[in-house]
């Protein structure tokens, strides 16, 4: 049931682990539906991984917070490329470190609609396409900010911990049709993701000081092996942390001098 070449619909595809997987899963040979918010930035990887590898891909625009937008990207990739196989739903982010009571609702409410609603609105419009196509694979991409807790980041684990719970909850209901469901939950990585939340260059670099990270490319490998494995082998959940980091938060980390 599983095509030679599988159509894979990524959201945060712009960088990060969206861009890393877009780029292996390219070089194995599947067809790409890219999404994200700048929308240049995944119009020149779609057209650069065309060029390279053959493949056919589809880029465009979505706003996951926003329904009107997530059907419409949906909805054109899988008619530009002829279905829909696989879900990647990336798309996240992070938003300063605040003490609950001192969280603003702008960032509060970036990472509860993103992180949240923005995983459920993608799967909703993309679901009835995998499953048209009778074979499929929904990822999620979690953290182990999803299975543990920290000061100052009480609404990102919130949002983290929700979006596990969507993991199980849509592997429950999914038992007994031909798609699997895989949660991916990394630890540090060393993308834009500090960035974003610290808003400043010179501390996104301090926290990833002393320690080797994960990096975009070692998720999207997690990615690429439990979607080429056997068809009865389902992945419920990796938890993916660099050999520097052994608790689920910063609480136990190894930085070299």
């Amino acid at each position: 049931m599983r095509p030679e070449h599988p159509i894979v619909l990524i959201t945060g595809a712009s960088a990060g682990f969206g861009e890393a997987t877009a780029r292996l899963l390219a070089a194995q040979g599947c067809h790409l539906i890219l999404g994200a918010r700048r929308v240049e930035r995944v119009q020149a990887l779609a057209e650069e991984l065309a060029r390279t590898y053959g493949i056919k891909t589809y880029a465009g625009k979505v706003d996951t917070r926003d329904t009107s937008s997530v059907n419409a990207f949906v909805a054109a990739g899988a008619a530009a490329l002829g279905g829909l196989h696989v879900v990647v739903a990336n798309a996240g982010l992070a938003s300063g470190l605040h003490k609950i009571w001192e969280i603003p609702d702008e960032d509060m409410e970036a990472m509860m609609r993103t992180n949240v609603e923005g995983v459920v609105k993608t799967i909703r419009a993309a679901l009835p396409l995998v499953r048209e196509s009778g074979w499929g694979h929904i990822f999620f991409i979690g953290s182990t900010a999803g299975h543990a807790t920290y000061e100052g980041g009480g609404v990102y684990c919130a949002s983290k911990h929700g979006v596990k719970a969507l993991a199980q909850t849509l592997r429950l209901e999914l038992c007994g049709e031909p798609i699997r469901v895989t949660s991916i939950d990394p630890g540090m990585a060393e993308t834009e993701f500090a960035l974003v939340r610290l808003q400043d260059a010179e501390k996104a670099k301090n926290l990833y000081k002393g320690i080797e990270a994960l990096a975009g490319a070692d998720i999207a490998e997690c990615v690429r092996w439990s979607l080429a494995l056997p068809e009865h082998i389902n992945i419920d959940e990796l938890i993916v942390k660099c050999r520097d980091q052994a608790s689920h938060t910063m609480g136990k980390v190894n930085r070299k001098a």
